[in-house]
């Protein structure tokens, strides 16, 4: 697909953070598919703003790093700003492949809102501890978002025009990826997946990949708390009380066994029935709560 043959205006951004050795190359490849060029320069201390003005895209500034998602609703806001029908979103670390663009594109001018390059076929590629951590956050954000996708973490992204105006997001870091399906499955778009390919030949990480998986699962958590409240709640609640059963079960026995009351247990029971009862109650009232809300 050519730039040129579409009536529709394609903007591709780019969210980046101190990448000099690649910025330029992708400004490049990826103008071939777009009206204009967006780079989010996120508080680089690199040549990044200069290498990207050289290459032809048009640089926005956080004068401080704001973070992944602090950029990407930056680009969101430009694309709103500038009138665009469809806005294709690529890393700038050379992960992804630009000339895979038109599959995203294409998605979008079959109906589809969200389209996530997905990178479920690159199995065999993909570090081991990369390809599970994928797994567990997909499986978390499915939960918060009743959706079942393969890949919810991928960066290469293509919006449409209402998934341009509707999705109003709140985090700055990289847990957006996860807060944007939730959010567009709630305002009611349509999400779509499409394959991808993804190399991690020259990967780099500005933070601990464990440390990463965690924080993104934590605010994935929350995430469910707040959308699917009885949900939540009933499972961890639930846990407490199947807890209590347990520990409740083993006193008895000990009790009849040796007529001994183990108490301190026996307190550790109740203080967990009592923990799961709150839970669970607090999930129907936030349940009610929300649904409340949402109307």
């Amino acid at each position: 697909m050519e730039k040129k043959k579409s009536e529709k205006k394609i903007i591709v951004g780019l969210p980046a953070f101190n990448e000099e050795r690649t910025i330029a190359s992708i400004v490049l490849r990826v103008a071939e598919f777009a009206d204009e060029v967006i780079v989010v320069n996120d508080g680089s201390t690199d040549k990044t703003e200069k290498l990207a003005k050289l290459a032809g895209a048009e640089v926005i500034n956080h004068k401080e790093n704001k973070g992944y998602g602090g950029a990407i609703r930056t680009i969101l806001t430009e694309a709103v700003k500038r009138n665009a029908d469809i806005l294709v979103i690529i890393d700038a670390d050379a992960q992804n492949n630009p000339d895979e663009i038109p599959r995203l594109i294409e998605a979008v001018n079959h109906g589809a809102d969200l389209v996530i390059g997905s990178r479920k076929s690159q199995r065999g590629s993909t570090p081991g501890y990369r390809w599970f951590g994928q797994k567990v956050l997909a499986k978390f954000t499915n939960m918060a978002s009743k959706q079942n996708l393969a890949d919810t973490e991928s960066g290469f992204r293509a919006y449409s025009k209402m998934a341009i105006t509707k999705l109003k997001l709140r985090e700055t870091g990289m847990a957006i990826s996860a807060e944007m399906i939730s959010e567009a499955s709630r305002v009611g778009l349509k999400i779509a997946e499409v394959p991808v390919t993804v190399s991690y030949n020259d990967a780099r990480s500005s933070q601990n990949p464990v440390v990463h998986g965690l924080s993104n699962l934590g605010k994935i958590f929350i995430f469910i708390s707040e959308v699917r409240p009885l949900f939540f709640f009933s499972i961890t609640g639930g846990f407490f009380i199947l807890m209590a059963i347990i520990a409740g079960v083993w006193v008895a026995q000990q009790y009849y066994t040796t007529y001994i009351l183990a108490t301190g247990t026996a307190l550790l029971a109740m203080l967990a029935t009592m923990i799961g009862l709150f839970l669970l109650f607090t999930g129907i009232i936030l349940n009610i709560l929300n649904k409340h809300f949402n109307k």
